[in-house]
């Protein structure tokens, strides 16, 4: 009885070490943070700069036959268009980013629950000391209005990147040997943000 009595207090001792040893939601949302930021956006080559004044002629700048995405943004009240020219609204200027040629619609990514971590089986090479497997769902932050029209969805290629609801990622995270900081070690997690549109020529 005295040696069951021990066993099942070393097996606890052991389980709440373990517990213990886990990484906090705070040391995940760390570790993950630098892959959830960065804005998601409408983008396409021919978005690098505005006014745009579309053309039949091949080699004379962008081609009419992208006047169903331009519309579209027009649509979206990005842009005002004015017989074959489209300029900037306020509301585009508001969301246009040159560099990425596009207009961004959200800032970001954010956990929306982390809903298991369990102790990595497998070794993931000799400067680890441990690591984990996290389950957490991730979601988009707040997506601009504009972004949620019909005229936009049917535009991106991907239209799926439009929403905010939850996607469930598995990823690894770990503390090297000699550090107490929590790193991502997944090199395989990735989010696919932002749309892209396609081009005609």
């Amino acid at each position: 009885m005295r040696i069951r009595e021990m066993a099942l207090i070393t097996a606890a001792a052991l389980l709440l070490t373990a517990c213990s040893d886990s990484p906090s939601d705070t040391d995940i949302q760390a570790a993950l943070q630098p892959r959830l930021e960065g804005a998601s956006c409408v983008k396409a080559a021919m978005f690098n700069r505005f006014p745009v004044t579309l053309s039949d002629g091949v080699m004379s700048g962008t081609s009419s036959a992208n006047q169903p995405a331009f519309d579209a943004l027009t649509d979206a009240g990005l842009l005002a268009k004015s017989a074959n020219t489209y300029s900037l609204t306020d509301n585009g200027r508001a969301a246009y980013v040159q560099q990425e040629s596009g207009f961004c619609y959200a800032q970001g990514y954010e956990i929306a629950k982390i809903q298991n971590i369990a102790a990595n089986p497998n070794p993931m090479g000799a400067a680890v000391d441990k690591s984990w497997v996290v389950t957490v769902d991730i979601r988009q932050k707040t997506i601009a209005d504009w972004a949620n029209t019909p005229a936009i969805e049917k535009l991106a290629r991907n239209p799926e990147n439009l929403s905010e609801v939850p996607k469930t990622y598995t990823v690894v995270v770990g503390r090297l040997k000699g550090e107490q900081t929590l790193k991502l070690i997944d090199p395989r997690f990735s989010i696919m943000r932002g749309v892209g549109v396609n081009q005609a020529f």
